[in-house]
């Protein structure tokens, strides 16, 4: 919950005329119920891992989908981390601001059904045959606003006397990014090649329509082995290992925010 919303919600108790104790209580009730929705699953996840039979994940096919998804996540994370950190910067010029941010974040409301079969039929009118690049540019639409929007985020605190102050001691553009904003984003920038890794390797139905037989990921086995078999002690195992996979990816995000912000105070101290 960010603080704007948390003071919107504290004025409205108090416009009800609630103590400040009771307050606090309906407020951490609030975080609780927030954190419940969030770590259901997760928690759900742990009693299904003692019935999980993980030797499927040993089964060359299942080897071969874990090796592509990272992958395709590796190479779509470092295209999307580059291509949104341009955007995000060239983000300054642009007079219709509200309008670029809008037109960056369209994909979010592209069903993925719907963009994969897109791309498939484009992809066949061109004559390119379905696999890893075309599966690549897909999962880069799809996972660009997310970056882009995370990046944007963190230029935003970024004081603009900085680069003014490079300007007037004869910094290149160039030297002004390397030097100057490129640390003080450093985390915004790697935040956004985690998320981007991780929507990539988990997402499924671009990666079954548009993989095609030649690049098969985990996910796309998953979601064909659940529609031609159902849910088995199999899927628990795969299950288990994504999740706990992704538990790992926003832990490191979280810490990574946390050394960051401590590190800003240490200096601003």
């Amino acid at each position: 919950m960010s603080t704007s919303e948390g003071g919107r919600l504290s004025g409205l108790l108090q416009g009800l005329g609630i103590e400040q104790r009771f307050r606090h209580r309906l407020l951490y009730l609030y975080l609780l119920l927030i954190f419940t929705l969030v770590l259901a699953p997760v928690v759900m996840t742990l009693p299904v891992a003692l019935i999980a039979d993980f030797s499927i994940l040993f089964r060359e096919q299942y080897i071969n989908g874990i090796t592509n998804s990272f992958i395709l996540g590796f190479t779509v994370a470092s295209l999307s981390m580059a291509l949104s950190t341009v955007a995000a910067r060239f983000y300054r010029r642009i007079k219709y601001k509200n309008a670029y941010i809008l037109f960056m974040s369209l994909p979010l409301f592209i069903p993925a059904d719907t963009h994969a079969v897109a791309v498939a039929a484009t992809a066949r009118e061109l004559g390119i045959d379905l696999g890893f690049w075309v599966l690549v540019s897909a999962h880069l639409t799809y996972v660009f606003p997310y970056a882009f929007l995370m990046v944007l985020a963190t230029m935003s605190g970024l004081p603009k006397s900085l680069l003014a102050a490079a300007n007037d001691l004869g910094a290149t553009g160039v030297e002004a990014f390397k030097d100057i904003e490129l640390p003080l984003i450093a985390d915004g920038v790697t935040s956004a090649f985690l998320v981007s890794f991780l929507l990539s390797f988990n997402e499924a139905p671009r990666a079954l329509i548009l993989g095609g037989s030649s690049f098969e990921t985990l996910s796309s086995l998953v979601l064909a082995y659940y529609e031609s078999i159902g849910i088995t002690v199999a899927l628990y195992a795969i299950n288990v290992v994504m999740t706990l996979f992704a538990v790992v990816v926003v832990s490191g995000i979280l810490i990574l925010t946390l050394l960051k912000a401590r590190q800003r105070s240490a200096v601003t101290e």
